[in-house]
């Protein structure tokens, strides 16, 4: 298993870090504890869209998309709330709580044609939805994400253009790549059996492998992996992270643990999943006392913390 995102966190660290960060209970993610590769990507499916997950109403209004990004997408601007847009580098302002800000949409980071638009779960889920700039939006239609190389009509933030395979894509900052990487992980897992509409929508077709049990295809996973490698959880991730379980009751495991990804898509589907070895992001794990040495893995003598959150303006 590839050593760059293990570390083990001194007790001044984990100190530190306890008395900054929310409780995340080891008890939640027991049932994908032991597994592998399909079977493991299975168990995140079934937990992340469990009977208890509970979305906002799609829009504005009390309970809706706006009352929910209030609280998920915000920075403080001196006494103002701004809008985090990971799409522009415009500055926008919320006003109330649950309206709706002048000049941004919904933004589905996996556009929700793909599926025909069906205002399910998929359409309403806060990890699949982020305030956007209107015009970026309307730009970057319906595409891909991957890798823009020539013809880029972007904000300068967001790419949108054509990759290697002349295919329409956009791409995200440097700053967001491992944000929306993570973001498709999550997407592609909880939404796996979501009638894809690969033939119709060529871009959908581009990035899903229908039938498939890994559901991104090759190029795409292998390129998902690289963004999150490389850009590390974020501070204003793993509080989002928080923020999205307090109002629709599930988490995005691809954040909690930054190398679930490779049990599933990358360096380790060969190997079963430890709740208790897995490299964890900068918070503190509860439910009960801190994981010890595993002596079943020889990988891992002492627990693996990690001190992966970065500068939430840089990524």
């Amino acid at each position: 298993m590839k050593k760059f995102l293990r570390f083990v966190a001194s007790a001044a660290v984990l100190c530190a870090v306890s008395q900054a960060s929310a409780v995340i209970d080891l008890d939640y993610y027991k049932s994908i504890d032991g597994l592998k590769g399909v079977a493991l990507k299975n168990a995140v499916h079934e937990l992340v869209t469990n009977s208890q997950v509970s979305m906002l109403n799609y829009g504005s209004g009390k309970n809706s998309t706006w009352y929910g990004f209030y609280e998920t997408d915000y920075e403080m601007d001196g006494s103002k709330r701004m809008v985090v847009d990971r799409y522009s580098n415009d500055k926008r302002y919320f006003g109330s709580r649950g309206s709706s800000v002048s000049g941004m949409n919904i933004e589905h980071s996996v556009a929700n044609s793909w599926w025909g638009g069906t205002k399910n779960n998929a359409y309403k889920d806060l990890f699949e939805l982020m305030p956007c700039e209107a015009k970026i939006n309307s730009t970057k239609s319906n595409y891909a994400m991957g890798v823009v190389l020539t013809d880029d009509r972007g904000n300068g933030c967001t790419k949108v253009g054509k990759d290697s395979q002349k295919q329409w894509v956009w791409e995200p900052a440097d700053k967001w790549k491992g944000d929306f990487a993570r973001d498709y992980f999550y997407i592609f897992t909880a939404y796996q059996n979501l009638n894809w509409l690969t033939s119709n929508y060529e871009s959908c077709g581009y990035t899903v492998s229908k039938g498939s049990a890994l559901t991104l295809k090759e190029w795409a996973y292998n390129l998902y992996l690289e963004w999150a490698r490389n850009d590390r959880v974020s501070e204003i991730e793993t509080v989002r992270n928080d923020k999205v379980e307090e109002l629709q009751h599930n988490r995005n495991p691809f954040v909690d643990f930054p190398n679930l990804m490779e049990y599933i898509w990358g360096d380790s589907t060969d190997i079963k999943f430890n709740l208790k070895t897995t490299v964890k992001s900068a918070r503190t794990i509860g439910g009960g006392s801190l994981p010890g040495p595993d002596p079943d893995d020889p990988d891992n003598p002492v627990s693996t913390w990690t001190v992966l959150v970065s500068d939430p303006l840089t990524g």
